[in-house]
């Protein structure tokens, strides 16, 4: 198989694709980037999802295992659920805080677009943390059931 491009380009992308493996496995700074950017909302997802699953087994679950959530359970575990994820939305927003300062000290392309990342990363995070905190609130005002 013979390719048109010189052995000694490896970046190089051919009509039948790059002829030498290209590994982006080892980018950690970009993987870390895109983790600290969308970690807020996957947090509060996850909030809201565990939320619903509690209170929908304490209330309508019967059976063996079910019982368990029974309440209080459910207000318990919406206490603590709450306070673990305002608490990790806000660690991601702290941390893309010290990001976006540590990267706005270099003049690269690539840590303008990570430090501005950053920026948006840290707002997501904080208003993230809000949605936790008013999904949490009625399930503490509210009865579950």
């Amino acid at each position: 198989m013979t390719h048109d491009i010189p052995p000694d380009r490896g970046d190089a992308t051919g009509a039948t694709g790059t002829p030498h493996p290209v590994d982006f496995t080892r980018d950690r700074r970009a993987r870390l980037t895109w983790v600290l950017f969308l970690g807020g909302p996957v947090v509060w997802i996850g909030h809201f999802i565990f939320l619903y699953l509690v209170a929908e087994a304490g209330c309508t679950g019967d059976g063996p295992g079910l019982d368990l959530f029974a309440p209080p359970v459910p207000a318990i575990l919406t206490v603590v659920a709450t306070v673990a994820a305002a608490v990790a939305c806000l660690t991601l927003a702290y941390a893309n805080v010290r990001r976006h300062r540590r990267s706005g000290e270099s003049d690269t392309d690539t840590d303008d677009t990570r430090s501005s990342l950053a920026l948006a990363g840290a707002l997501l995070a904080g208003l993230s943390a809000l949605a936790v905190v008013s999904d949490g609130i009625p399930g503490l005002v509210f009865p579950a059931c």
